[in-house]
């Protein structure tokens, strides 16, 4: 039963927006979703060329870095600005812009080292075999 008085009319629609400033939960899922199929479709696309046995283990290192990043973003292990600067460096080697990727990969490296060399290392391999590759 509700106690609100019919003449007050419908509620008010409330925003999800964190009073921090911050993305809504859902843009920043979105996202998550994003860097995680951006970084699957670049290792789908380099396993369908011809390589060498060197990048054969390049790119399975790259795929297990993958799979490590998907891991740690289902349980929330990435903070936001690393989220961010991922779909950065996937949508830099999706247009081919290989010098931003690059650029995006070592800053990560440099200020995030600690908390994700168990992927960083592969994502590194994955850049660099699509300037080469792709």
């Amino acid at each position: 039963i509700s106690t609100r008085h019919p003449a007050a009319g419908p509620r008010p629609a409330r925003l999800n927006i964190p009073s921090d400033g911050t993305r809504p939960r859902h843009a920043a899922r979105t996202t998550q979703v994003a860097v995680a199929d951006g970084f699957s479709s670049i290792v789908a696309h380099l396993e369908t060329l011809p390589l060498n046995g060197s990048e054969k283990r390049q790119l399975a290192e790259g795929a297990k870095g993958v799979d490590k990043l998907k891991e740690k973003l289902t349980y929330g292990g990435v903070e936001a600005d690393v989220v961010n600067a991922c779909h950065q460096l996937c949508g830099a080697v999706f247009a081919r812009d290989y010098a931003t990727a690059a650029s995006v990969q070592l800053a990560l490296v440099n200020s995030h080292w600690s908390a994700h060399k168990d992927w960083l290392k592969g994502v590194k391999f994955l850049t660099q075999m699509a300037q080469k590759k792709m």
